[in-house]
């Protein structure tokens, strides 16, 4: 676990990390979308401010756009609830194909 806490072995095949940073990269993507913030200032806030050791847009771009969309996209269906909904930034970038570092083009520029 390298100091890290550990999730509790029962729970592991229930945890889904993805759940909890899909909304931050959600909100993050509306940041952007309204003209609030720049996506390096929302993740140097979000590293400053909560000690993460990336923020939403990086991590966005390093899992993949398409996968947070699909993620925000299944819940939404799932929940119902309007924090799921997938802003339309990332249907843009999942459209034009900016996924992310694996396609050199997201949130960032590789």
């Amino acid at each position: 676990s390298k100091g890290r806490p550990a999730i509790p072995f029962a729970l592991a095949g229930q945890y889904d990390v993805d759940r909890s940073w899909a909304v931050a990269v959600n909100e993050a993507a509306w940041l952007v979308y309204e003209d609030v913030a720049t996506p390096t200032d929302i993740d140097t806030g979000m590293k400053l401010g909560t000690g993460w050791p990336s923020g939403p847009c990086e991590y966005a771009d390093k899992k993949g756009i398409d996968v947070m969309y699909n993620k925000l996209t299944s819940l939404y269906g799932k929940y119902e609830m309007e924090f799921y909904k997938p802003c339309p930034l990332l249907e843009d970038y999942v459209k034009r194909g900016w996924l992310g570092k694996k396609t050199k083009r997201g949130f960032y520029t590789y």
